[in-house]
């Protein structure tokens, strides 16, 4: 599953279609480079039941899909937005601006639409409209996923694993990384003795080791609200997600995931932890469901989900 398009900054025309906007009818792509968009019609059909708008680019994609495309639209269709952390509807995220007069009212005009039928957004910071649903990034490939899709490591079983939190992420300058500057704190003070930091950054080898280590890793929102590809990663290595509860708690619900309300000292603690380990290792994350789970983190699950809304 990936909602990420690549390469970035060449111009609209420049992206290779993956993932789930290989999925649909038609898709928008946009870039801060010219050409800022680029539509393509890849069903050849004036009733697409399936649209991907790329919001790398949002002014100009926002602004084309309202201006060019939505007046052509004469059948019911489902839209799909992604490839960039920039939040919707309310543009949450710190690194660009809020959305302007013009935006918000390209987001009412397309919710309003009597023909949309759902749109499901990546980083959906507000849930409360009936047609919006949340959808998970998954992964993300800069230089395209494999051919052969990707490897399924083998993993030790969870109930082997010792109760222990791995707590593995960037923090930068800015208000941006807050909630990583507080869990690392905990993880490093109150947390210490369940809780494994790392001080520096390490190859993706060792990374996915580590993974196999641990019974959980802290999933910290910063690089924007979707706590992947972390947690997608964390799952396909048999370990288990904390995430922060948030709008898109409707996707990530459908995984063996662990949602706490904050990252405050009292919402990990080590009997939560036996707790937790021990409903997962005996359900979701059992060896027999493994393939359930993988099945669970593919693109054809959340295509699926998509298009029949289940």
């Amino acid at each position: 599953m990936s909602t990420r398009l690549f390469p970035k900054g060449l111009g609209a025309d420049a992206y290779r279609v993956t993932g789930i906007a290989a999925r649909c009818d038609w898709v928008l792509l946009s870039d801060w480079k010219q050409p800022r968009t680029c539509w393509l019609n890849r069903a050849d059909t004036d009733q697409p039941k399936s649209i991907f708008v790329s919001l790398r680019a949002f002014p100009a994609a926002l602004e084309r899909f309202v201006t060019d495309l939505l007046p052509m639209l004469k059948a019911p269709f489902t839209l799909i937005t992604g490839s960039e952390d920039v939040t919707l509807p309310n543009q949450t995220d710190l690194r660009w601006r809020p959305y302007n007069a013009a935006e918000r009212a390209a987001i009412s005009s397309i919710l309003e639409h009597p023909l949309l039928v759902r749109w499901h957004a990546e980083n959906l910071d507000d849930a409360a409209h009936p047609k919006l649903h949340p959808l998970p990034l998954g992964l993300v490939f800069p230089d395209g996923a494999p051919e052969r899709g990707v490897p399924i490591p083998e993993t030790p079983s969870l109930s082997i694993r010792d109760n222990r939190v791995l707590c593995a992420h960037r923090i930068r300058d800015g208000a941006q990384w807050a909630q990583r500057v507080q869990a690392t704190t905990l993880a490093k003070q109150q947390w210490r003795a369940w809780t494994t930091v790392l001080e520096e950054e390490i190859g993706e080898a060792e990374f996915d080791d580590l993974l196999r280590e641990h019974a959980f890793v802290l999933c910290v929102a910063g690089g924007g609200l979707d706590p992947s590809p972390k947690a997608w990663r964390a799952l396909l290595n048999g370990a288990i997600p904390i995430i922060r509860r948030s709008p898109l708690l409707d996707a990530y619900s459908r995984l063996p995931v662990v949602v706490v309300d904050d990252w405050a000292e009292g919402c990990i603690t080590p009997a939560r932890l036996r707790a937790w380990k021990t409903h997962y290792e005996l359900g979701a994350m059992r060896p027999n469901n493994r393939g359930a789970l993988i099945e669970k983190l593919s693109l054809d699950y959340w295509w699926d989900v998509i298009v029949t809304d289940r």
